[in-house]
């Protein structure tokens, strides 16, 4: 079972001219129903060379710890690679943890970094559970560059038919990784980009998606904006598709920590009275196994009374979706190389982020403000990222 909740910026819009308003929708599993049934992690473990020592510790210890958070009626599924892909746990029920610590134990470091042969591994296995209503979160740990493929292009390909059956890829970067492939991966299936500074981020990011897993309400789960009344739909925080005016997102497995959609939408003048601007739909695995449709419209008055219009705008949420908005222009602007720009919007950002009276998102806009201040030729690209999926994911 999931709930929905969707707050708007205003509660009218202009009959006589075009209005922006900003929308968030909130998805999550009820505090104490989630079961996780249909849903599984995937545990993908970098073992080449340059892991060796205390970052192929770190991350065996994350993976044990998953195993403390995952109930039986999650399913799990574990993976090394360096020179070839080793599926060490193939996907089943978290019912002998013992053995699967074991497994992890034996793990050792040597070889390259084949990292696309290892996420088309999980992909295929993910396909195959994902025909039955489950959905995948896939953790991958990795220290290096694709000693495989380079082509930014296949792992998007990847990412995209990934994101169609509802498999979220979780990067945790750590050292001299390539941090266009594994943000690229990430955005494209709304999973979560980590620049593991210290050993902390690692574990707390394994938790995390282990507790998503554990709690999940509801597996498969996909979100369709329709426009009734309204022009174009956008989505700041999400990767989405659209078609026809219909905006696509699909989110996997929802937990207990709510998941945000937020976006804008253009609403068109026209006659007086209430309207439904749209109406988003809900569609996901349930966890008795029942495939579930739920319908939210998201109804305004339409006006000719600016005053109305004006005086019930929820600065809060206004001043969250242009936050969001920023970091998806701050992020195109350093994939370009354009830091000078990415510094000056970041520096807006910062003013947003004071405004929302978030700590999270004032603490992330500082962090991300002294990386791009510190000049083009020595900004950290892997912080930066890092801070501005924060924001997103928040």
């Amino acid at each position: 079972m999931l709930k929905t909740d969707i707050r708007t910026s205003n509660s009218s819009c202009f009959s006589d001219t075009l209005t922006k308003i900003y929308f968030q929708l909130r998805i999550s599993a009820p505090e104490g129903e989630g079961t996780g049934s249909g849903s599984a992690l995937a545990v993908i473990v970098d073992r080449s060379g340059s892991m060796h020592g205390e970052k192929l510790d770190d991350a065996k210890d994350a993976a044990k710890m998953v195993l403390d958070v995952l109930g039986e009626s999650n399913e799990l599924a574990l993976y090394s690679f360096a020179n070839r892909v080793e599926r060490i746990i193939p996907m089943a029920p978290v019912n002998d943890v013992d053995r699967i610590a074991k497994e992890i134990d034996r793990i050792r470091a040597s070889g390259g970094t084949s990292l696309y042969r290892a996420l088309e591994t999980v992909y295929e296995d993910a396909r195959k559970f994902s025909s039955e209503g489950g959905s995948v979160t896939a953790i991958i740990l990795t220290d290096g560059q694709p000693s495989d493929v380079t082509d930014v292009d296949r792992y998007e390909k990847l990412a995209a038919n990934a994101s169609e059956i509802g498999m979220k890829i979780v990067s945790i970067g750590i050292g001299d990784y390539d941090e266009t492939i594994l943000k690229r991966i990430s955005d494209i299936t709304n999973g979560d980009f980590v620049n593991a500074t210290d050993r902390n981020l690692v574990s707390d990011t394994f938790r995390k998606h282990a507790m998503e897993a554990a709690t999940s309400g509801g597996s498969s789960v996909v979100l369709r904006l329709v426009p009734r009344e309204a022009g174009s739909i956008s989505v700041f925080d999400q990767s989405f598709t659209a078609d026809d005016g219909i905006v696509t997102v699909n989110l996997g497995s929802v937990g207990s920590t709510p998941v945000n959609v937020t976006g804008s939408v253009d609403i068109k003048g026209g006659p007086e009275g209430s309207i439904t601007a749209l109406q988003a739909v809900l569609s996901y695995r349930d966890n008795d196994g029942t495939q579930k449709e739920e319908k939210y419209p998201v109804n305004l008055n339409r006006t000719r009374n600016s005053e109305k219009v004006v005086s019930g705008i929820n600065r809060d949420l206004v001043n969250e979706a242009r936050l969001k908005m920023q970091m998806n222009q701050v992020e195109y602007l350093i994939s370009q190389g354009d830091f000078d720009t990415a510094t000056r919007i970041s520096k807006q950002a910062m003013e947003a982020a004071n405004a929302t009276r978030k700590i999270e998102f004032i603490d992330a806009t500082r962090k991300l403000d002294r990386v791009l201040s510190s000049g083009s030729g020595s900004v950290d690209k892997k912080e930066a990222y890092n801070q501005t999926t924060k924001i997103k994911r928040n």
